[in-house]
């Protein structure tokens, strides 16, 4: 089963777009995946760092996504309001159809969500944008041009 993950800093705007510090992206098969970060440099500049990483570490990062994600809440209406506030949206879409994302594709307005999650939840997305930075910061080391 193919799949995308993608975690993305930087989702909050107002008045202007929100400014996109650093993004994870995650992309994979059973046979293995490819991890790339983007980190904001400088003012529009982004360091584009890249590497792989093994099937044993994918199928657990995304059986663990898959299973904590479905039980969060997102935001009512989508990109409406950043509701965990950590300023950071998580999306994941697999090959059988399962999706969730956080945060609209274009960031957060300052509409006021209609759900809202608990403490509780909000330290699960917290641990869940932890362990996917951990992936970019472990596997993503080769410089791209």
């Amino acid at each position: 089963m193919s799949f995308h993950i993608q975690l993305t800093e930087g989702i909050v705007g107002g008045f202007k777009p929100p400014t996109v510090r650093r993004v994870i992206e995650i992309n994979g098969d059973p046979s293995g995946g490819f991890v790339q970060q983007s980190i904001l440099d400088g003012r529009d500049d982004y360091r584009v760092q890249s590497g792989e990483i093994s099937s044993q570490e994918l199928n657990a990062l995304v059986t663990d996504l898959r299973t904590t994600l479905k039980e969060l809440p997102t935001e009512f209406p989508i990109g409406g309001q950043d509701i965990y506030g950590f300023d950071t949206s998580i999306h994941i879409q697999t090959e059988d159809g399962f999706e969730w994302r956080n945060g609209g594709p274009e960031g957060c307005t300052e509409h006021e969500s209609k759900i809202k999650p608990t403490e509780a939840q909000k330290a699960i997305f917290q641990e869940l944008i932890s362990k996917i930075s951990g992936v970019g910061q472990r596997f993503a080391l080769k410089s791209v041009s």
